[in-house]
């Protein structure tokens, strides 16, 4: 039994209306407060204790109990209004990352469009595209610092305000019995009650920014956890040039691109060969590797090139990626799409190539 109805079966008799009541039928004034108020409670024992208790109550309590579910779902739907808009006692962690996310996006758009501009190699412009991203990382470290916010007491007093919500809809059912939610199983009724009132549905836009800015985390974190475990094929300054790469990508909020042998293979082969033929040129003399694709096919790679960079100068793994940074078309393929890196060195000489994995 539960155990909170033995305490209002005491309180109160309820197999017949007690005295004092304002008029024929009417449940007793003061059990009423004692319910209501126990409807309202952020233990749910003493929230079903009082629905149980005013449906023993009879047919003649009915009314009232209808007006006192139709209270308590405004009292709930008031409480998640005040959590949501921060005017609660619990600060919503949410409202903030989301503020600060929409201003990254937008500045995150400006500056990829900035990024796959054709400058012409013009140092000026190359120098303010470093500021620009230096202006991102600052605002990308604030929204990181948010996204690790402890959401749990703040969630904890949200699934208060809804199972409250759910509970007194499901009752309400009794007398509507054509409400929307009757429709609705229990496992998305829930979600349901978010998605019909302005506040929760502005809480799961909230949660799901959030949810992008540590599942992004998360990706780059794999990445280079990844590059970390990778054989003795991938030397440091191919596992310093990825990282560098993906820590530049997550600042425009890009997806991170792994090391894959068979391209890095591919990468190395040509470098190589610009070495020790004296060359430097993405189509090569030497039979069969003539274009990247051919060389990429001939190492094994099975998935899809997308682009391919060559550098001559430095064994610097900064200097590679400057020189590519600065050079319009091979920022171009730094900052485009695809999961997978190749990168092969051979003196000063360096080859990279993207693509996408084939799954």
């Amino acid at each position: 039994m539960n155990r909170w109805l033995p305490l209002i079966v005491l309180l109160f008799p309820l197999h017949s209306p007690a005295s004092g009541q304002g008029e024929e039928g009417a449940a007793p004034q003061d059990f009423m407060k004692l319910a209501n108020r126990w409807m309202v409670s952020p233990e749910a024992d003493k929230r079903k204790a009082a629905y149980l208790s005013w449906k023993q109550m009879g047919a003649e309590a009915m009314p009232d109990y209808q007006k006192a579910l139709e209270a308590a779902l405004k009292y709930h739907s008031k409480a998640l209004e005040e959590l949501v808009r921060g005017r609660s006692r619990a600060a919503n962690p949410y409202a903030a990352h989301h503020e600060l996310a929409e201003e990254l996006d937008g500045e995150r758009e400006r500056v990829m469009g900035l990024i796959m501009t054709d400058w012409k190699k013009d140092e000026k412009k190359v120098q303010m595209l470093r500021k620009e991203l230096k202006d991102l990382e600052r605002l990308t470290e604030r929204l990181n610092r948010l996204a690790g916010a402890d959401t749990a007491r703040f969630d904890a007093m949200v699934d208060v305000s809804v199972e409250g919500l759910a509970e007194v809809t499901r009752e309400l059912e009794r007398f509507d019995d054509v409400l929307e939610s009757a429709s609705v199983d229990d496992a998305d009724l829930r979600t349901f009650l978010l998605e019909e009132s302005t506040e929760g549905k502005d809480l799961l836009i909230q949660r799901k920014r959030l949810a992008a800015t540590r599942n992004g985390l998360a990706a780059h974190a794999a990445a280079e956890k990844a590059h970390d475990a990778l054989g003795r094929w991938a030397t440091s300054s191919m596992k310093d040039f990825a990282n560098l790469l993906n820590r530049e990508r997550a600042l425009l909020g890009l997806p991170p691109r792994t090391l894959e042998e068979k391209l890095s293979d591919a990468c190395r082969g040509h470098s190589a060969d610009m070495a020790k033929l004296g060359f430097f040129a993405h189509e090569s003399p030497v039979p069969d590797k003539k274009t990247p694709w051919d060389r990429a096919r001939l190492a094994g790679f099975a998935g899809n090139g997308s682009g391919e960079n060559i550098f001559m100068g430095s064994t610097d793994h900064n200097a590679a990626y400057g020189g590519w940074f600065a050079s319009d078309g091979h920022r171009f393929i730094m900052f485009g799409g695809g999961d997978t890196l190749g990168v092969g060195i051979s003196g000063i000489h360096w080859t990279m190539m993207t693509g996408n994995a084939r799954k």
